[in-house]
């Protein structure tokens, strides 16, 4: 029986990897966004700041991911919020995220910074299950993790370090 889509929410299919620094594709950090998350404490909840680091355009959101009954796909409404209403929500309790995300063909590659420096993520994106599978994995993707919620944002968010992770 199918799900029902919680109102003014979309359908989002997403298979996430860890990627070989080693052989992934030269990286222009001048071409990145730079993504700066707030998980909030208490909640499904994401504030988002992206930078394009080409343009130094600003783009802030809140998220709601609803916990999926499948690790690929779950529904997710987004909110485009102004510079005024990021900075008033920006201050809630909440562990924060940031990263330097690439686009490569169908793929974009996180740069973790901070505590997770060192982490490469790669993800790619379709709107259904059947589409998500259909893309072809690029050999600098090392490990799918779509079904280990240890590399969800949420859970990146509350770790202390990328070593922890490649245990």
């Amino acid at each position: 029986m199918p799900v029902k889509l919680p109102k003014y929410a979309h359908w989002v299919a997403e298979r996430r990897f860890l990627v070989d620094a080693g052989s992934v594709p030269a990286l222009d950090p001048g071409r990145a966004r730079r993504i700066e998350d707030l998980y909030v404490d208490g909640g499904r909840l994401r504030l988002r700041r992206t930078t394009d680091l080409a343009t130094g355009e600003m783009t802030y959101k809140l998220a709601k991911k609803y916990a999926p009954d499948n690790p690929l796909i779950g529904p997710m409404t987004n909110l485009y919020l102004s510079a005024e209403e990021y900075e008033v929500l920006s201050v809630l309790p909440g562990k924060r995220l940031s990263k330097l995300r690439h686009k490569v063909g169908a793929f974009t590659i996180d740069v973790f910074e901070g505590a997770l420096e060192g982490l490469l993520t790669a993800e790619c994106e379709a709107t259904n299950r059947m589409a998500a599978m259909k893309f072809d994995v690029p050999g600098w993707c090392v490990r799918e993790v779509t079904d280990e919620v240890e590399y969800t944002g949420a859970r990146l968010a509350l770790a202390t370090s990328a070593q922890d992770l490649k245990a």
